[in-house]
């Protein structure tokens, strides 16, 4: 099912690749001929325009099938697995039914009542152009089939175990990961010998060695301080 969904993404990026660039090429040669030649070739306006149509349909669906449009989940995120999964399966199902209703069902409706209509400066009919709805729809149907699958089956970005969020609650909350870490404090031991036996403390790792008073340990038994020796 992947391989298909792969197979069927890469076409759709082709086919928009080289429609675009058609579209291009159409609208620089109308202003080349208009503004240069002072001639303009009154076949790239109609031909820019039916163009557009077609790779606005086509860049459509392949957003579609990246699940790339826009979408607001600031809510769904936040609720339970199982209720993501049943806005996943809505959101499906209406896209087939909008897909299957109004692009395929609609959309030959569109073209065969416009098949006849010639077009006013290109050979062909405006039921020709009319075509790509329901060749858009039968793609758009097949994808959010694909869709529906991998919701079912808690492969979507709404039904995974854990939800895709931009603001990710911290583990310690109020404090980021860099002041947690330069909150730790990391001790060695320290050894100082005296003349009568040796002390263990402790110093702070980037941080300044602890002064304090001498402990008794440090002076002698007949009171005088080791240093004064």
């Amino acid at each position: 099912m992947n391989v298909v969904k792969a197979g069927v993404t890469r076409s759709l990026a082709v086919a928009t690749a080289i429609l675009f660039a058609i579209m291009v090429l159409a609208v620089v040669w109308q202003v080349f001929t208009r503004e240069v030649t002072k001639n303009p070739a009154a076949w790239t306006e109609e031909l820019a325009r039916y163009v557009f149509v077609w790779t606005s349909l086509m860049g459509a669906t392949l957003v579609f099938a990246e699940r790339g449009h826009i979408a607001v989940t600031f809510v769904v995120d936040r609720l339970p697995r199982p209720v993501r999964k049943g806005v996943a399966v809505v959101i499906q199902l209406a896209i087939l039914i909008f897909a299957v209703g109004i692009l395929v069902i609609g959309g030959l409706g569109a073209a065969q009542n416009t098949w006849s209509h010639q077009l006013t400066a290109l050979p062909g009919t405006i039921g020709m152009a009319y075509l790509v709805l329901p060749i858009t729809g039968v793609v758009i149907t097949l994808i959010a089939l694909v869709h529906l699958v991998e919701d079912l089956r808690g492969q979507g970005p709404l039904t995974a175990l854990k939800p895709r969020t931009e603001d990710e609650v911290p583990e310690t909350p109020g404090i980021n990961q860099a002041a947690q870490q330069s909150l730790l404090v990391t001790e060695e031991p320290v050894e100082s010998e005296g003349d009568h036996g040796s002390r263990t403390g402790h110093r702070e790792i980037g941080g300044t060695e602890g002064a304090g008073p001498p402990d008794e340990g440090d002076r002698s038994s007949n009171g005088t301080d080791p240093k004064e020796k």
